[in-house]
């Protein structure tokens, strides 16, 4: 089999890639201690939250001073659109969730201070804080699960190195998008963690591809050398990778978009996970496969 495509060096210039990925890393981390942590939703916290339009556009200060005057000045605002707010109310705040009556205040005070275009609110739920913790479980469950389940899959097909060296990956591409909402403060909830087992999913299935490739070449290994079997292999599906990549988040840009809130705050953790999910792929997986074999070598020049 004859390489060609692309040459670039991509394992040549690991050392590059992984003070990158570091780098990255670690400003999600400082945003994460500046900002207090992840801004949970209701679902891992317990509370409140409707939505509300009103009959013009509003701005945070109004809708403070109206939660103010009722005592719920640490509610949660977030404007959606020009004239909706979402309003959040948390459990560990209040002690539990705000009751039918309390409700029945926000939405009576918001349209005799401001103006409520109607009284019934656009989303109306309430999560009780023993029910967020179970969500919380298994929500941790589920990922823990799934990346004990691609190592096992991965060793099988593979070998250990690459179920190691994928598992990293995965941990930076969700690191990353974790790091991101930290530093943006977007709220987390169910359809987060959703988005990061998507996430998962595609990183995997983008890193499989190229180490089919490795595998395939690794006996040319002897002669070749494990660093350029591994860095042509790259480069052979590189075309490939790009266009999954940019076919995968024209849809999703479109929900970034033009989705509603819950469907933005979906897009927005994929179209974080697929870039830093077809980065890590090339730049990342393959790179500490090579430095693995370096430290443990089993395939020489």
């Amino acid at each position: 089999m004859k390489f060609k495509n692309y040459n670039f060096n991509f394992i040549g210039k690991r050392k590059i890639w992984f003070i990158i990925s570091s780098a990255i890393i670690a400003v999600g981390i400082v945003g994460f201690i500046i900002q207090g942590g992840f801004n949970l939703g209701i679902d891992f916290l317990g509370g409140s939250l409707i939505e509300v339009e009103f009959e013009r556009d509003v701005d945070v200060a109004e809708v403070r001073s109206v939660m103010n005057d009722i005592g719920l000045g640490n509610a949660i605002l977030q404007k959606t659109e020009s004239n909706r707010f979402i309003i959040r109310t948390r459990a560990r705040e209040l002690g539990t969730p705000i009751s039918t009556g309390g409700k029945k205040e926000i939405l009576n005070s918001l349209d005799e201070k401001i103006g409520l275009l109607t009284k019934v609110p656009l989303q109306d739920r309430i999560v009780d804080a023993g029910f967020s913790k179970q969500i919380t479980k298994n929500a941790l469950i589920a990922i823990g699960i799934s990346i004990i389940g691609i190592l096992i899959y991965i060793w099988i097909r593979f070998e250990l190195r690459f179920g190691a060296a994928a598992i990293l990956a995965l941990v930076h591409d969700v690191l990353v998008t974790l790091g991101v909402y930290a530093i943006l403060q977007r709220e987390i909830n169910t359809a987060t963690i959703a988005a990061i087992l998507t996430i998962i999913g595609y990183s995997l299935n983008d890193t499989i591809v190229v180490f089919d490739r490795i595998r395939e070449n690794t006996p040319r290994a002897g002669k070749l050398g494990y660093s350029k079997v591994v860095n042509d292999s790259i480069n052979i599906t590189l075309t490939r990778s790009i266009n999954t990549s940019l076919t995968t988040m024209i849809p999703v840009i479109l929900l970034l978009i033009l989705g509603t809130t819950v469907l933005k705050d979906f897009a927005l953790a994929l179209t974080i996970g697929i870039i830093t999910g077809t980065y890590s792929s090339i730049f990342f997986a393959s790179p500490v496969l090579v430095a693995w074999n370096n430290k443990f070598p089993r395939y020489k020049k």
